[in-house]
């Protein structure tokens, strides 16, 4: 009986890592690029819906996967240090929700769809280290890096709203231009580079 944690390009589960660009350092053991995958990540798009439904212990372990998977990602993909660097597992949860809801997409397997993510994050990772900034206190509160809060400040110095240093610091005036840009995106104005705020502004 073939093992159906086994990867190839025979099964549903295939990434086709050299269509997909998958660095060289992050390849399996063999040579063909054949690797194994773990049962959370052999679970297709249909298992995902109904377990989002249900909000199963499944729902957690499937999330959990994409996690783990982006973490791994951040170790063996070249010039990178976070490929995620203001999404959170409810980003993740979204993005996996509103993909696997597609009926064209109903055999694709976890696995699959978190390799996908990983090359859509890549043009908004952090090649190198960045310390973090809190900003906001009680329920208005975010930790984020700093090199995204100049990236922040910078977006919303092209759309005319800050006029401030680009600086990585959370000033007055940084907080007065994301609260007008809420205001304009129809969020939540509150101020604070949430990863909702962060994706809408930053997103290309």
């Amino acid at each position: 009986m073939t093992d159906r944690r086994v990867v190839n390009g025979g099964l549903t589960l295939a990434i086709c890592l050299g269509l997909l660009g998958w660095a060289s350092a992050a390849r399996a053991g063999t040579q063909d690029g054949v690797f194994a995958v773990e049962e959370a990540g052999r679970a297709l798009c249909p298992a995902f819906v109904k377990a989002r439904a249900e909000k199963s212990e499944a729902y957690a372990r499937y999330v959990g996967f994409i996690e783990g998977y982006l973490t791994a990602a951040n170790r063996y993909e070249p010039n990178t240090f976070d490929l995620t660097p203001w999404h959170n597992a409810n980003a993740f949860a979204l993005i996996l929700y509103k993909h696997c809801q597609k009926e064209k997409n109903a055999k694709d397997a976890l696995a699959m769809v978190a390799q996908k993510l990983v090359l859509a994050m890549k043009p908004f990772r952090l090649a190198d280290f960045s310390k973090m900034v809190e900003v906001g206190a009680g329920a208005d509160n975010a930790l984020l890096y700093e090199t995204v809060l100049k990236r922040a400040q910078t977006e919303l110095s092209r759309k005319g709203l800050y006029h401030g240093e680009v600086d990585g610091k959370f000033s007055a005036e940084t907080k007065a231009a994301l609260t007008e840009f809420q205001r304009l995106a129809k969020l939540q104005p509150n101020g604070i580079p949430d990863a909702a705020t962060l994706w809408v502004l930053l997103n290309p």
